[in-house]
């Protein structure tokens, strides 16, 4: 079967085109997949806040004791404010400037919506033969007013970003590994990175 000079080129186009988009894919679900996260906490005084993050935390008027924390992490530090609300445990971080970033309030597993939850075990499930939940997370970002609101009156309506941060015990390929998972409200995968640690040690079920 004979081709002419237009048809080879029309082909090798959409041969190209074809190629380009499975790099495309590739990379991007190499970047999805391929993260690793590093966190080395310290405490902080509160001498050593910075006025803005103070200042935020002192407005919220929190009855428990607030601990402050420095995180490096590999690309960047931050600073982290902890408390106990209603028996759950909040976290509100910080730039290194003092600037809001997000805050998360630890939740129980079965306090998810159940789509939700279906939504987030059938992703572990494709990426573990066996999986733990360790920990589960809804995490707000937004700005600094609408996460004031939220954290004074839980219950109010604010137009905030809604997240799940969900830390998962993974075993896959002979290996068990910690795993950061964060998922949007739909339970659909934003990123996944493995938890690294300075002194390794194995983990096991």
């Amino acid at each position: 079967m004979c081709f002419t000079k237009n048809e080879k080129r029309k082909s090798m186009f959409k041969f190209t085109n074809f190629f380009i988009v499975l790099l495309i894919l590739g990379m991007a679900s190499t970047k999805l997949f391929a993260q690793e996260k590093f966190e080395r906490e310290s405490r902080l005084k509160r001498i050593d806040v910075p006025e803005k993050a103070l200042g935020f935390i002192d407005s919220l008027k929190i009855k428990s004791r607030v601990k402050w924390y420095f995180e490096q992490g590999l690309e960047r530090s931050s600073i982290e404010a902890k408390y106990k609300k209603d028996k759950k445990r909040h976290s509100i971080e910080f730039d290194s400037l003092g600037n809001i970033e997000d805050v998360e309030i630890e939740l129980q597993w079965k306090k998810l919506p159940i789509k939700l939850q279906d939504s987030i075990i059938s992703q572990l499930q494709k990426d573990c033969t066996k999986h733990k939940i360790e920990k589960v997370q809804i995490q707000f970002t937004g700005e600094l007013e609408a996460l004031f609101a939220k954290l004074k009156i839980p219950e109010k309506v604010v137009p905030l970003t809604t997240r799940y941060e969900i830390i998962v015990k993974c075993s896959s390929n002979n290996s068990v590994n910690l795993f950061e998972y964060l998922f949007n409200e739909d339970g659909v995968i934003i990123s996944r990175s493995k938890i690294i640690f300075k002194n390794s040690s194995n983990l096991e079920f």
